[in-house]
């Protein structure tokens, strides 16, 4: 049995579902002795699998929240005259892009940075 489905954002809800949901069954024995009633069943069968087939994104969005935070605290620093101070505090999974190997997350962010530069080199 194979499914197939589109992959559909809603970044509102942070919710990635499949739409557009098909099963094919690679071989008819696969109904066994069930046969008609078998597949009489199927688009029950895809319905259910629309109705479930969400993933919650949230907690991706804050283990990437975090992963960035530790990210830009590697990069601040105080030498050589220059001081940099840089947060995020907020992650947003905007969009999906895909193709047929590559499901790609596009995310906005919302933070600060500073820098201060205390000493210019000669």
């Amino acid at each position: 049995m194979q499914i197939w489905g589109k992959p559909a954002l809603d970044p509102k809800n942070q919710i990635l579902c499949l739409t557009d949901l098909s099963v094919a069954v690679e071989s008819e024995a696969a109904f066994g002795l069930l046969g008609a009633a078998a597949r009489a069943a199927m688009p029950y069968l895809q319905q259910a699998l629309a109705d479930n087939a969400v993933v919650n994104l949230k907690p991706f969005a804050a283990d990437a929240l975090t992963k960035i935070g530790a990210a830009l605290a590697d990069f601040q620093q105080n030498k050589d005259g220059v001081q940099v101070e840089a947060a995020v505090h907020d992650l947003r999974l905007t969009g999906i892009e895909f193709d047929s190997t590559t499901l790609r997350v596009i995310a906005e962010a919302d933070g600060t940075a500073k820098v201060a530069v205390t000493e210019l080199p000669c």
